[in-house]
């Protein structure tokens, strides 16, 4: 039996243990799990030499009920189950991107509490849990040289008080100094972003924290807009850009592999996805393979939106607007150029 198999087994029967506050008899574990009871008795040997405090007790005529105290863990309001706990523990890794930030101490704080709760041998166990769920890290930046910035930033989102900040323009090739009223922070495709008012463009803009050289604090005060929503500043956009207008309508034709890939998901909240029935050829006059898919998109900005066209080479095809079709040729052909002397 493979160990992820075991420790998985494990878990459950710990949330059974906990949540059946009557207790389980050694049949009705076998039967849930469709094991032995033998093999229900290893684990439960195991579990209890961990640490964990499961007991039985035994009616009239010798039958033992195993349980767990569902109130194992209990401080002030809050009661978290053992398995609720571990679980904590063990999406530690979720908040890896923001390690060495005010936004990941609190949780921190918790963690280490929990810890302190646990039998080491518990955690030590069920840390093998890696090898049946493992989440798979992307590029990050390490925002724990940036912990002094998000701070004054956020806290002065809350306090409406302005900043001095030097940012570096990588597409304008520029770094400036301005006054900044920030609104509020977003985190999204692993990078911390900064939402607020540019005194220098006297515009809302969105700063990227890692492009943010030095941060100051002022004695200016903002009010921030009313009816301001950090959510619906970036309903019409494809990623993080976004800027203010009407959404146009995009449709795009996907084929081959892409029609398939692009139904996985929901890409933005205004895709409307349509499956046309497939082309039939002389010789395929009823084909097997499933046809195109026409994805429908409203947006106001489509820098980013190109950016994940691109990525699907010759299986998307934009069909309209008319200038973005013709953005998507040229952009592509410069590109194609590149290759011309390989």
């Amino acid at each position: 039996m493979a160990r992820g198999e075991q420790i998985l087994r494990q878990w459950k029967l710990l949330r059974m243990l906990q949540t059946r506050g009557v207790g389980v008899t050694l049949r009705e574990m076998a039967d849930e799990f469709e094991v032995s009871e033998r093999t229900i008795q290893r684990d439960l040997e195991m579990l209890r030499d961990l640490g964990f405090p499961i007991e039985y007790q035994t009616d009239p005529v010798g039958k033992r009920f195993w349980r767990m105290p569902h109130d194992f863990f209990k401080t002030g309001p809050l009661v978290l189950s053992l398995t609720e706990a571990v679980s904590l523990h063990l999406a530690e890794r979720f908040f890896a991107p923001l390690a060495g930030t005010h936004f990941a101490e609190a949780l921190d704080s918790v963690l280490e509490k929990i810890r302190t709760l646990l039998p080491a041998e518990a955690l030590e166990h069920f840390r093998t849990l890696d090898e049946t769920v493992y989440v798979r890290p992307a590029g990050r930046a390490d925002y724990g040289r940036y912990a002094g910035v998000i701070r004054l930033l956020t806290e002065s989102a809350r306090t409406q008080h302005s900043v001095q900040v030097r940012y570096c323009s990588v597409w304008r090739g520029e770094v400036y100094t301005t006054l900044f009223d920030p609104y509020g922070m977003v985190y999204y495709d692993g990078d911390l972003f900064c939402v607020g008012r540019s005194h220098r463009a006297g515009a809302v803009r969105i700063f990227k924290i890692t492009r943010i050289r030095k941060a100051e604090p002022t004695e200016h005060t903002f009010r921030r807009p009313r009816g301001f929503v950090l959510e619906k500043q970036f309903r019409s956009s494809f990623g993080i850009l976004s800027r203010p207008g009407k959404p146009i309508e995009i449709r795009v034709r996907f084929r081959g592999p892409a029609a398939t890939l692009v139904q996985e998901r929901v890409w933005h909240e205004s895709q409307r996805l349509e499956r046309l029935p497939a082309e039939r050829t002389l010789f395929e006059p009823h084909p097997k393979r499933p046809g195109d898919v026409l994805a429908r998109f409203r947006l106001t900005d489509v820098v980013e939106f190109k950016k994940w066209l691109k990525g699907y080479g010759d299986m998307a095809e934009v069909l309209s607007p008319a200038w973005l079709r013709k953005q998507m040729r040229e952009e592509l052909l410069a590109a194609a150029r590149l290759y011309e002397n390989g």
